[in-house]
């Protein structure tokens, strides 16, 4: 069964993809990570110590970041790349993340996470209560700590368009309208780096289309394995 490698958000877990490994268990093998190490490339090579020779690989956001530092790292290993709410250049706002890090080291954690879950979720969406809510439980559960360690990585990364010229195996871009992240025009230019892209925008979604449309990121994600597994 094709492992699938699953690089969760700034202040996610496994939780943010259930919904489509639950549902996507008859073709794929989910291998979720998240890793402990303090720079992009450092937790790449620590993703592919961990991870079976050749694998699909999922990344929302950071996670999305990190995917692309391990396909420039290993673009061979790489069958198949599926990326959500990501920006391959330098980071938009270093100074409001390093803020964002300050915060939770003086003790507002609980703070940062409410107003990153009102930026996050799309509050016009079908799923924008349940969807807040998952990432609040998320984020309990990887804590200050990781969200420092992770902020603090994503501030000082190197731009990674280059790692889009080498992806090998089909991709999937999928990207909520609402995205106050990453915007549509972003994956738009992504798409463009990549031969195998197809790009899907969500309406009624903004920067968590797993949690958010579900039920059309399991569709989309469904086909995108079925070319992945063409491709091999």
């Amino acid at each position: 069964m094709l492992p699938l490698v699953l690089l969760p958000a700034l202040l996610c877990d496994d939780e943010l993809y259930r919904a489509q490994t639950d549902a996507l268990a008859d073709i794929a093998q989910p291998v979720p990570l998240a890793a402990p190490a303090p720079t992009l490339a450092e937790a790449a090579q620590w993703v592919l110590r961990r991870v079976p020779e050749r694998f699909a690989l999922v990344g929302t956001s950071a996670g999305g970041n990190l995917a692309l530092e391990v396909v420039a790292a290993a673009p061979e290993r790489v069958v198949g790349l599926w990326l959500m709410g990501c920006n391959p250049g330098l980071h938009g706002d270093p100074d409001g993340a390093r803020r964002s890090s300050e915060r939770v080291r003086a003790g507002q954690f609980d703070d940062v996470v409410e107003e990153l879950a009102a930026r996050a979720v799309y509050g016009g969406g079908p799923c924008a209560r349940a969807a807040a809510d998952a990432f609040r439980r998320m984020a309990r559960r990887v804590g200050p700590e990781a969200f420092v360690r992770i902020n603090d990585a994503l501030r000082a990364r190197s731009p990674r368009w280059d790692a889009l010229d080498v992806v090998q195996g089909p991709a999937l871009l999928l990207w909520g309208r609402h995205d106050r992240f990453s915007s549509v025009e972003r994956a738009s230019a992504i798409a463009t780096r990549v031969a195998t892209a197809r790009l899907i925008v969500l309406e009624d979604c903004g920067h968590l289309p797993t949690l958010e449309q579900p039920e059309a990121c399991t569709e989309a994600a469904r086909e995108w394995l079925k070319r992945v597994s063409a491709s091999r």
